[in-house]
């Protein structure tokens, strides 16, 4: 399915109309490792700051997040703005605590994803915290910055 809305989802970022899309969903271009073709996909992001986070959908169905390694130049489209960046994939071996805090802003932002992730709310509203590590530890998350001009 993702060969037919791809391209479409790409012309509307790359349009005047990317408004309609482009709060929730950019485009990542990177080149692949094997064989050196570049790539572009659209893909769900969150900004905290100067960094953007991406968590790829169904990542055991995907194979593009593993050409990111540790400071991938990438070229992102961000709200109709295209400008180079350094990504790279976290672990939850070492950056357990980011994703932990990551999930949670996507799922304020998103809160359907927190279902799709089996975590659950306590009495107080907030999130389950070994549901969260959990989550955060079967994840695939990339993080990109801006490179400084």
């Amino acid at each position: 399915m993702n060969h037919i809305w791809n391209p479409i989802v790409r012309f509307i970022l790359r349009s005047p109309l990317h408004g309609l899309l482009s709060r929730s969903v950019m485009l990542i271009t990177y080149q692949g490792w094997k064989s050196g073709k570049t790539y572009t996909v659209p893909v769900s992001y969150l900004e905290d700051g100067d960094t953007i986070y991406v968590l790829p959908g169904m990542p055991e169905k995907k194979v593009w997040w593993r050409n990111i390694q540790q400071d991938t130049p990438v070229s992102l489209r961000v709200r109709g703005r295209e400008f180079p960046a350094k990504a790279s994939l976290l672990s939850p071996e070492k950056d357990l605590d980011i994703m932990v805090r990551v999930l949670g802003l996507f799922f304020v932002k998103m809160p359907a994803g927190a279902g799709l992730y089996k975590v659950r709310k306590d009495a107080a509203g907030n999130f389950v915290q070994e549901d969260m590590q959990r989550a955060a530890g079967g994840t695939v998350m990339i993080c990109a910055r801006p490179v400084q001009a």
